[in-house]
């Protein structure tokens, strides 16, 4: 009888522990900036700004980030990418060679994106075609080739991730302020072309839809939802939408919806709006969430960030109230 009355109670504590971690699965989380922002990278050398950039860890242990930059604000001459490192994401970056310049790509370069897979890192970068690179240490690079073939010339800002079932989702800001996602089952092919998310007016957005208003997608699963942030801008039309990023959430990573700044039209599930450009998100090792913020020279900055610099902030997850 004793034995039994054990064995009861064992089972109903972990019903009790597994339905707690189902819970907390399911709980809708708030990303927070938690710290003052500070500069990560300010190039010299090889350029006077970072824009939209890629971070992420080498096999060292070291991060890299790799962004759009020129002399003088000049974005004809962005067919480069500036190179920083550090050992940390809380020290700022010295500055290594440009990556990219020259044959076979000699074309503009936009917003990379890096996604180590195994001990491979693929690196994808617009405008345009979506170009493909891979490299095993993060400093040498090889052209693959193309990715995604574009249908217009402003196909940009690509993200990838990979789904629990082995499939990889790569997302793009698309013409029609439409974030669009691709599937592929080995990062070199792509298919099955979508569109993930729209926005429409009044949200900030381009009339005619080109250049694009829905820049720097990126995608955070937490828990059992999917987190989609967008820098939503149609800077100089509306003043205050450059730093403007706002996060959606979703349980499905291909459709986030559509969002209209709170209409009755919207679908979408507006969760914040964070102040920064071209944000990248990084968890480093000791599960620290960080926050990332560029753009072009000359444009608006927000508070706490330098002029030309990629800025970096701590970021926590705050579990909303019921």
């Amino acid at each position: 009888m004793q034995l039994k009355r054990v064995v009861i109670l064992l089972l109903v504590l972990f019903a009790a522990g597994s339905s707690g971690v189902a819970q907390e699965r399911s709980a809708k989380y708030v990303p927070v900036i938690d710290s003052a922002w500070q500069t990560l990278f300010e190039p010299s050398i090889e350029g006077d700004y970072i824009n939209d950039h890629a971070v992420f860890q080498d096999p060292e242990g070291d991060w890299h980030l790799i962004g759009i930059s020129s002399h003088h604000g000049n974005i004809l001459r962005e067919i480069y990418f500036a190179h920083g490192v550090t050992g940390s994401p809380d020290e700022p970056m010295r500055e290594l060679p440009r990556l990219f310049d020259g044959y076979p790509d000699t074309k503009r370069k936009y917003a990379p994106f890096v996604f180590k897979d195994g001990d491979t890192y693929h690196l994808y970068a617009g405008p345009g075609d979506i170009r493909h690179y891979t490299s095993r240490d993060g400093y040498e690079w090889e052209f693959v080739g193309i990715a995604i073939p574009a249908d217009w010339s402003g196909l940009r800002d690509t993200m990838v991730i990979k789904l629990e079932n082995g499939t990889y989702l790569q997302y793009a800001t698309d013409i029609g302020n439409k974030i669009s996602v691709w599937e592929s089952e080995d990062l070199y092919n792509w298919k099955n072309k979508r569109t993930a998310f729209q926005a429409r007016f009044p949200a900030p957005v381009w009339p005619n839809g080109f250049p694009g208003s829905t820049e720097s997608p990126f995608i955070i699963k937490y828990g059992d939802y999917y987190y989609l942030s967008v820098c939503l801008t149609n800077y100089p039309l509306y003043l205050n939408s450059y730093n403007n990023t706002i996060i959606l959430r979703s349980k499905d990573p291909c459709e986030f919806g559509v969002f209209t700044a709170g209409t009755k039209k919207q679908t979408a599930e507006h969760v914040t709006t964070l102040k920064c450009h071209c944000a990248e998100y990084i968890r480093d090792e000791n599960g620290q969430w960080y926050i990332t913020s560029g753009g072009w020279l000359g444009f608006p900055a927000h508070k706490g960030k330098k002029q030309g610099t990629a800025a970096v902030a701590r970021l926590r997850w705050e579990k909303e109230s019921p």
